[in-house]
């Protein structure tokens, strides 16, 4: 990217917040936001290509730059090249042009994510989760949109027919060089609304456990330690840096979990619930057409002034408890 870095105003930011994105479209480098709009020049496409790739590149490349670090139980991996772009010393190559965005299908742990949006298509197969979307700041704004629409169609070829996505209302946070920055402020879905994808409500309201970093242990992560599962003991790992006691080798897991989380400072925070979009994948306009969802249409969700999606209820006060 040339030249400075935009920022928004203080009154393009009260819009943008509002549900109005003025133009601006949000980027991550390292975990960190930044913003591109469209004023600069707006997205060419034939700079741009979207190819397949393989686990470790695309791992790596989400796990440096996108606000939710961890990695899912990934299916299908597409990444944006810059075919024109030089490669800079800190830049992720692939077959020599750089790698500016990663877009991530998964298994999500539930086949209900899946079965409820799609129920006459094969879960897992057919109908997918898009985990993970993360876009570099050098890319223009409407990048986004271009990625995903050209991953539904490669995908397609690949058999799904039906992709579920989940927009995250709550505000995130991250430790970065030793300091904690909000690396959220809650998505709406902008995105997924400017693909014309169907809005079919929230999903189920849980509580979230806030690690002392600003991170999240999630339900998985927990069940790796819990269940002995490969991974687990990197889960603890990430624990024990954070200050918790290494668990004794007969210690039982679930106890040593129940103990350790609220002396490290651990939060839970009761979530109200992601906003669910859902995407026909196809070849043609006539197989997206084709597309049978399981849930209605409802109307797009706007941000309140007191940051809430429209038509939703406040969360919960955080509360230590609940892990």
């Amino acid at each position: 990217m040339n030249g400075k870095r935009i920022v928004p105003s203080a009154g393009d930011l009260r819009a943008i917040v509002s549900g109005n994105p003025k133009g601006y479209t949000q980027r991550w480098t390292f975990g960190v936001p930044t913003w591109r709009h469209v004023s600069e020049g707006g997205f060419r496409k034939d700079r741009y290509e979207v190819v397949r790739l393989d686990e470790e590149a695309a791992r790596r490349y989400v796990t440096e730059h996108h606000y939710l670090s961890g990695w899912p139980a990934a299916m299908h991996r597409f990444g944006l090249l810059d075919t024109e772009a030089e490669p800079g010393p800190r830049d992720q190559t692939v077959d020599g042009q750089v790698l500016v965005g990663v877009t991530v299908l998964a298994s999500p742990m539930n086949e209900r994510v899946l079965t409820g949006p799609f129920p006459h298509l094969r879960p897992y197969s057919q109908s997918v989760e898009l985990a993970r979307l993360v876009v570099g700041e050098s890319v223009p704004a409407n990048g986004e949109t271009f990625l995903v629409s050209r991953v539904l169609k490669l995908a397609a070829e690949c058999g799904v027919r039906g992709v579920v996505s989940f927009a995250d209302p709550m505000p995130r946070q991250r430790l970065v060089d030793n300091r904690i920055i909000r690396t959220s402020p809650g998505h709406l879905g902008i995105v997924y609304q400017a693909l014309g994808a169907r809005y079919a409500g929230r999903s189920t309201a849980r509580s979230l456990c806030f690690l002392p970093d600003g991170s999240v242990l999630s339900a998985r992560s927990r069940a790796k330690i819990t269940g002995g599962e490969a991974g687990g003991n990197a889960v603890a790992r990430r624990l024990e840096l954070l200050g918790a006691r290494p668990r004794l080798a007969d210690e039982d897991p679930a106890g040593w979990l129940a103990e350790v989380l609220p002396a490290i400072g651990a939060q839970a925070v009761r979530h109200p619930g992601n906003l669910r979009y859902l995407l026909p994948a196809g070849r043609t306009r006539g197989e997206r057409s084709r597309a049978v969802f399981g849930m209605p249409s409802l109307p797009y969700p706007k941000w309140e002034a007191d940051r809430r999606p429209v038509g939703t209820h406040p969360a919960p006060d955080v509360a230590n408890h609940d892990y």
